[in-house]
């Protein structure tokens, strides 16, 4: 009960906080805990959800969307090797993950469940705030969904069973059982749905997707159907946001800027920060007289191929002559002449890379090949249609995944994402790396949150 006060008191003090800023416009109390005055009007709310945003931008901790999908999935999976590991991403690496690894706790299911609470919390409120406009509270409630939609996603994929949690009742969130992965993934959609119809699409221009709208909530749901095999509606859902029309390839060093026309959504940094807490935890210091400390594996380097412009523009080479990470170009406030840079979440080039995967497996070769060549021409690579317009669905479906690889490296956990997905795990982390169980797929439940949560049960292989 205790901890559960603390994570209510949490919530509204990380919104409050967020008022230094440039998420918040309204300050926020402070002293007390007064929810009704925080959702009292259309300023304060937006502020309230604005505090959201802000806080998955910690710059203390490495959380889900400042460093910890990235970087600790980046070296579970086989795009990341490090010449040092800390103890916990020692065990990311050989795949001996246990129940108490401080990092599985407090890099992704911690934070990822005290965003669905603070999103419970506005969600409620917002909803019975009768100072809050009608607009303004369609927008609120479908950003609220959003965010605990994405929460939720991350969980599910993490964890598989995981309790569904939709109230900021700490009294039932306490004892909550693990929900079926089924049921989760259900709610996922109807928040998705809810969002998709509620929020419009506000903040579509340059500069300002740093808001969920209609087409995050489209980009997230082709996602979701995707991984559910929904090849379909993976389809429509990505084709309604390529052809949205605020959206396009940008240039290989301009995907990560505030400014991208590629980017759908992104989290982007506080105050005056012109980089992200993400490339800070990739890249450390990309200045090119240091070693990078995320180097790529010789198996995403094997991965490009002759001439792809991606492994020039981004990658670096650090004295040690290792290859980093360079899709993030700015780390620091004072590098001359350089542009705000966020946190990429959602850019259109995974919404070509989707439509061809779920075109591919209905057979509309020409069609996937169409928008897989879209990915490769921009990286100057010859275009499928061109060298091999005859190739089988297997053999195309496998260009796909290899183009999803050499695209989204680095980004939020998308590889090892992949790899389970697809059913490629037991064939490439037995080819690639050694200790590999397929118990490793699903990460284990904190044993501190078991501890407190009698009904929590344990994935296999981490009693």
């Amino acid at each position: 009960m205790k901890r559960y006060k603390i994570l209510m008191a949490g919530a509204l003090m990380l919104t409050a906080a967020a008022a230094c800023n440039k998420f918040v416009e309204v300050p926020l109390p402070i002293t007390q805990l007064n929810t009704s005055a925080v959702f009292a009007d259309d300023g304060k709310a937006n502020s309230a959800i604005r505090g959201i945003y802000a806080s998955t931008q910690d710059g203390w901790a490495t959380g889900p969307f400042s460093g910890g999908l990235a970087t600790n999935l980046g070296v579970a999976s086989d795009e990341f090797v490090r010449l040092t590991y800390s103890v916990e991403q020692q065990q990311f690496f050989e795949f001996k993950l246990t129940n108490t690894n401080s990092t599985v706790s407090g890099s992704f299911w911690g934070p990822l469940y005290n965003m669905i609470y603070q999103s419970n919390i506005l969600l409620e409120n917002v909803a019975k705030s009768s100072g809050v406009t009608p607009k303004t509270k369609d927008q609120l409630l479908g950003e609220g969904r959003f965010l605990r939609a994405l929460s939720y996603f991350y969980l599910v994929n993490c964890f598989d069973s995981v309790p569904l949690l939709l109230t900021s009742d700490y009294r039932t969130n306490a004892l909550a059982s693990r929900s079926a992965p089924e049921k989760v993934w259900a709610q996922i959609a109807e928040d998705l749905l809810f969002a998709q119809e509620k929020t419009g699409e506000a903040y579509t221009k340059e500069g300002v997707r740093i808001r969920a709208n209609k087409w995050t909530a489209t980009a997230l749901l082709a996602r979701m159907y995707l991984y559910r095999k929904n090849w379909a509606e993976a389809e429509k859902q990505a084709s309604a946001v390529i052809s949205a029309g605020p959206y396009k390839l940008d240039s290989l060093n301009g995907i990560s800027l505030l400014t991208s026309p590629e980017a759908i959504f992104q989290f982007a940094g506080g105050g005056a920060n012109i980089y992200t807490v993400e490339a800070g935890r990739l890249s450390s210091n990309i200045n090119p007289t240091t070693n990078a400390p995320f180097r790529l594996s010789t198996w995403l380097l094997a991965s490009f191929e002759p001439g792809d412009q991606r492994r020039i523009k981004w990658t670096r080479t650090g004295p040690d002559g290792f290859p980093g990470f360079l899709k993030y170009k700015v780390f620091s406030n004072i590098q001359a002449g350089a542009k705000a840079e966020g946190t990429i979440m959602f850019r259109l080039a995974e919404q070509y890379l989707i439509r061809a995967e779920a075109r591919a497996q209905q057979n509309k070769l020409a069609d996937a090949i169409a928008d897989i060549d879209s990915i490769r021409f921009r990286a100057g690579l010859p275009l499928i249609k061109n060298t091999n317009p005859d190739i089988s669905q297997v053999d195309l479906l496998q260009a796909i995944y290899k183009e999803r690889f050499t695209e989204l490296f680095g980004e939020l956990g998308h590889r090892w994402f992949d790899i389970k997905r697809t059913g490629q795990a037991d064939a490439i982390y037995n080819a690639h790396k050694t200790g590999w169980n397929t118990t490793n797929l699903n990460l284990p439940i904190p044993f501190a949150e078991r501890q407190k949560n009698p009904n929590l049960s344990q994935n296999p292989g981490y009693e």
